[in-house]
């Protein structure tokens, strides 16, 4: 095994360890680990940004700086620009645009996404089954039925009585709080889930060093 794997093992089990030690608290060991862990990705989506969004921009507009079509990336160097005004705070307020945009964006797409790749094939597979179906029809009818009350906990708007108070629906409450409940079992089972993917990431890390610094040793010994 030569120099650089060696050092690469034993900085990446010194990292491993850094990272466990916050069974024991929060300790400078762990901040270390977390904030090399952070500056390396930051680093990294940085280097992979300027690759693959901004210097083929640049590239495009250098090979044919009079090509009509360059205008169109005014408008995103733009939001850009301003968005990168939210680091000052005299003139962050410019940067409201920008986010208030890729908000509006992100929650078009969530809504699409969650009507187009959920809700509608839900209801084709509810009917599209026949008699042979029709137990599973079923299942996606109340599933359907359960990610519109999802929906709907998230729906905050009402009507004002006569003493001016905002008032919702009944049915609207009842929808959302069986979104509630819904979203709760999700959330369990994402954290159950997570802490599995946890437990198994660790045995095979432990397992992983077990191999190798026996591989080590061996090659040492001989």
């Amino acid at each position: 095994m030569e120099i650089g794997e060696i050092a690469g093992l034993v900085g990446g089990f010194v990292l491993t360890l850094f990272i466990f030690s916050f069974v024991l608290g929060d300790n400078p060991l762990y901040r270390f680990a977390v904030h090399l862990l952070v500056g390396v990705s930051a680093g990294y989506a940085a280097v992979l940004i300027v690759e693959t969004v901004l210097w083929p921009v640049v590239r495009r507009v250098v090979q044919n700086p009079a090509d009509p079509g360059n205008l169109t990336l005014l408008f995103p160097l733009l939001l850009a620009l301003l968005l990168l005004l939210k680091l000052f705070p005299r003139v962050a307020w410019l940067g409201n645009s920008s986010m208030a945009i890729l908000m509006a964006i992100g929650a078009a797409v969530g809504l699409v996404g969650a009507i187009t790749g959920t809700l509608i094939p839900l209801v084709i597979s509810s009917y599209s089954g026949g008699l042979d179906g029709l137990g599973g029809g079923i299942v996606g009818l109340f599933v359907g039925i359960l990610t519109i009350c999802t929906l709907l906990y998230f729906h905050f708007t009402g009507r004002l009585n006569n003493n001016g108070e905002v008032v919702v629906p009944v049915w609207q409450k009842y929808a959302g709080l069986a979104g509630q409940v819904v979203i709760t079992i999700t959330l369990a089972a994402l954290f159950a889930a997570t802490l599995s993917t946890s437990l198994i990431l660790l045995s095979s890390r432990v397992s992983f060093y077990i191999d190798e610094f026996g591989n080590l040793f061996s090659s040492l010994l001989s």
